[in-house]
């Protein structure tokens, strides 16, 4: 087969570098888009990498052999795709220029190596903090009748990814190899952590403050009539949506599917309302 050799290919100049991560942090959003159950997203990293693999890979055999490479098995968080995009383009570009500690094996090890700690870190911070505490505070608003609410939740989460997207995989395509010296296991396991621990934070006040579960109960004690809320509520106030909350997360725990939880939280609401049990 006939094959034309790639010439060495040029550093990037300042200009370029900015279109590249921009093309990077856009094509990025499609990341999700190709996803699939034998690889992942496989599909969704080589569009990322296609425009850049094309132009360091003029000859047909280089450029097969390099979309190969990023075909195989890949899966991370998709907003924390950016480092190992930008490391990667750089790896790539280093072996195009023949650096001869770059090779397809150091490649697809530093993509193995990357995807698995930010993915964990990802779902820590994003899934477990950002958003909790947008929702948390949008929600604040919308169940007063605030519109705002919405929008900002909306818009809010939007920036912020975009945020991310752009500034991880800057630093990804600046730092290059040198991105492992600045994110060490004990880095993100700190990281992973303290974002652990502020969701955590999050969602106990989320429970305290939106979910309302009360009782309307009384008892005589001599001529006094007292209320088992405040009763409750002097020993640990939310004492009940508490109690709900870690009923449902036991719930969920043991594999009991989310649509029978819903199901079953509305009948018993139902049925404990009806009965005067909750009010």
């Amino acid at each position: 087969m006939s094959d034309t050799k790639a010439p060495p290919a040029s550093e990037p100049d300042t200009a370029e570098t900015r279109r590249e991560i921009r093309r990077l942090t856009f094509r990025g959003l499609l990341v999700q888009a190709g996803f699939n159950y034998e690889r992942y997203q496989n599909l969704g990293f080589w569009w990322m990498m296609r425009p850049l693999l094309d132009k360091l890979y003029p000859g047909k055999a280089e450029r097969a052999a390099a979309y190969q490479r990023h075909l195989v098995y890949f899966n991370t968080h998709p907003w924390l795709i950016g480092p190992i995009a930008g490391v990667t383009a750089v790896m790539e570009r280093q072996r195009a220029n023949r650096a001869e500690n770059i090779d397809d094996e150091t490649i697809s090890s530093v993509k193995i190596g990357l995807m698995a700690p930010l993915a964990g870190i990802g779902d820590s911070l994003v899934f477990g903090t950002l958003r909790p505490i947008l929702g948390a505070v949008c929600a604040a608003m919308a169940v007063t009748g605030n519109v705002a609410g919405a929008l900002i939740f909306f818009f809010g989460l939007l920036a912020i990814q975009f945020g991310i997207r752009f500034w991880t995989t800057s630093a990804g395509y600046h730092t290059g190899v040198r991105f492992f010296d600045r994110i060490s296991p004990e880095t993100i396991d700190r990281i992973r952590r303290g974002a652990t621990m502020v969701g955590l934070a999050v969602a106990g006040g989320l429970v305290a403050t939106l979910l309302k579960v009360q009782t309307p109960w009384t008892y005589t004690n001599g001529h006094q009539k007292i209320k088992l809320q405040d009763q409750l509520d002097a020993v640990l106030p939310a004492m009940l949506p508490l109690a709900v909350t870690l009923l449902v997360f036991v719930l969920l725990r043991r594999r009991v599917s989310p649509v029978w939880v819903l199901l079953g939280t509305l009948v018993v609401g139902l049925v404990l309302g009806y009965f005067g049990v909750l009010g």
